[in-house]
């Protein structure tokens, strides 16, 4: 595929305030630590070893995850064992346990990671930079990770489920990868994948077991880790800022400080609550609140704790409480040896929110990364598109302002009637100078009659617009066709589509050339024209 590149700022993807943080807007500066330039990494490399995690706990676990997965990635081992080391440090992105990865950008985020790491490596030969999926494990939004759209089609997994999304059996799958089966055809790549995915969501138990077989598959050979935090081994080294935040609720009042500072300019992307940690069990995840006799609650429960029987539960069994998106970054900074986290425009912003709750905590704050971003377009599709007159930059603009635009753009034909408008008003002011001369109320009905005859040629105007567009049908269904496939349903297709078409074309080699073209900490958005 040939690469282009657009402007990000032309782009739209991203949000005021991811913008106005890599601008370096100094009404952000109290909420970052870092800029996101590789000038910035070896005073963060030097500050990170200050702050030291519990390596021999942290590799056990990545042992235990990975280990039945060195045959076939043998560098894996090498990689988990490299954790003993203090030069050893991570870059990291999270994502849901979306089905075959779900949207496209599942995939950019991880190359988005691994290619910072493998740059980094390169400036500082002397430490390991590993990349790591951290998995939205203890989410509990099936709805959202339970689809894919592939072929025009939306493949569904219904199931009823309940409590975190990692532990969702697999067993209910099988009529998934049928259909997935008879879409993909009977190709040596079609098939292989179909394998993948069997041996993925039908040879694993639970859903979290299939996304790190799966995810592996795709990436292992690029020294991808792919960790499920949702375990008590992990979970006891974070017990100190779960014990403060059942006690004291130290991150509801810090996040709202900060919200106060930041909602005057800017969407907000998190809300805390008192208590930002939710109670788990066998197919159950609610939220713990605290009543007025200062008992905890689980909502939509009838479990009642008092304050010595929690925290007896959270020393013994600091598994059964999981936290939210306020806490969870601080989760992954309690012990992951963490240089940066790479994440969309989303996520970049509700962790600029959360840099006085690290803060308090004590526990180091990262660099933040925006992903990359990437559009995937046919050669011959994007070529009639340039020959109605737009340039690439026009992909991510209103289908309806292309279409005025084009048919403005026609030689010899009339696409609006403003000048005959700006001609009637001269004409009209000049009449109610007169009759005012002569009595200053009829200067009104003047008024009054031009504003008559501008709503009529704007009547007239909208028939010759639609005429327009009927004697131009075809290029009018051409540009709409274009920006279909840059917004289908109009979503930008990064947040839609599915892999799997590119990957049946491509093999792995569209993955290759992913992390072959993507730059980490890119201001481009990667515009990929495939032949034909």
């Amino acid at each position: 595929m040939e690469n282009l590149t657009i402007d990000l700022n032309k782009t739209g993807v991203r949000n005021t305030l991811v913008k106005d943080y890599l601008l370096d807007d100094p009404r952000l500066n109290n909420f970052y630590r870092w800029k996101p330039e590789f000038n910035s990494f070896e005073e963060l490399i030097k500050e990170r070893r200050k702050y030291k995690i519990n390596r021999s706990v942290l590799k056990e676990e990545l042992e235990k995850q990975h280990k039945s997965y060195y045959g076939n990635f043998p560098i894996l081992k090498e990689i988990v064992n490299s954790f003993e080391s203090e030069n050893t440090f991570t870059v990291t992105t999270g994502h849901q346990l979306c089905l075959a990865t779900g949207p496209l950008y599942f995939i950019y985020k991880i190359v988005s990671t691994i290619n910072l790491a493998k740059e980094l490596k390169l400036q500082f030969p002397s430490c390991n930079f590993v990349p790591v999926y951290w998995m939205a494990s203890e989410d509990h939004d099936f709805e959202e990770i339970n689809h894919l759209y592939l072929f025009n089609k939306e493949i569904k997994w219904e199931q009823s489920t309940k409590g975190v999304t990692g532990k969702i059996p697999t067993n209910t799958l099988a009529t998934v990868i049928a259909e997935l089966k008879e879409l993909l055809g009977d190709t040596i790549v079609a098939t292989d994948l179909i394998k993948l995915l069997e041996d993925s969501y039908l040879n694993h138990s639970t859903l979290s077991e299939a996304t790190r077989h799966f995810v592996l598959h795709l990436f292992g050979e690029e020294c991808l880790l792919v960790l499920d935090a949702d375990c008590k081994e992990l979970k006891t080294l974070f017990k100190d800022v779960m014990k403060d935040e059942l006690i004291n609720q130290s991150s509801f009042n810090f996040l709202n400080e900060t919200n106060k500072q930041l909602e005057t300019n800017y969407s907000l992307q998190i809300t805390p609550r008192p208590i930002n940690l939710f109670y788990l069990e066998e197919g159950l995840r609610e939220r713990i609140v605290k009543d007025k006799d200062s008992n905890y609650e689980i909502v939509n429960t009838s479990l009642t704790f008092s304050s010595n029987d929690l925290l007896n539960l959270l020393d013994q069994n600091p598994e059964r409480f999981s936290p939210n998106v306020a806490l969870r970054p601080v989760y992954q900074e309690t012990i992951l040896p963490n240089l940066a986290y790479v994440g969309g425009p989303g996520e970049t912003s509700y962790w600029l929110q959360l840099k006085t709750v690290f803060d308090h905590f004590g526990i180091f704050y990262p660099m933040l990364v925006p992903r990359n971003h990437a559009l995937i377009i046919g050669n011959k599709q994007l070529q009639k598109f340039f020959s109605l007159g737009f340039i690439k930059e026009d992909l991510f603009r209103p289908v309806d302002e292309l279409v005025s635009q084009y048919v403005k753009s026609l030689d010899g034909i009339p696409s609006s009637l403003d000048e005959e408008k700006e001609k009637i008003k001269i004409i009209l002011d000049g009449v109610a100078k007169q009759f005012a001369s002569v009595d200053a109320t009829l200067e009104a009905s003047v008024q009054s009659e031009l504003q008559r005859s501008v709503n009529g040629l704007e009547v007239l105007e909208k028939k010759l617009q639609a005429a327009l567009k009927r004697k131009n049908e075809t290029a009018v269904n051409q540009i709409k066709t274009t920006i279909e496939k840059v917004k289908p349903a109009n979503q930008l297709q990064e947040r839609y589509l599915n892999f799997i078409p590119y990957y049946l074309k491509y093999n792995q080699g569209f993955i290759k050339e992913l992390l072959d073209v993507m730059k980490p900490l890119s201001t481009v958005l990667d515009l990929f024209v495939e032949e034909g």
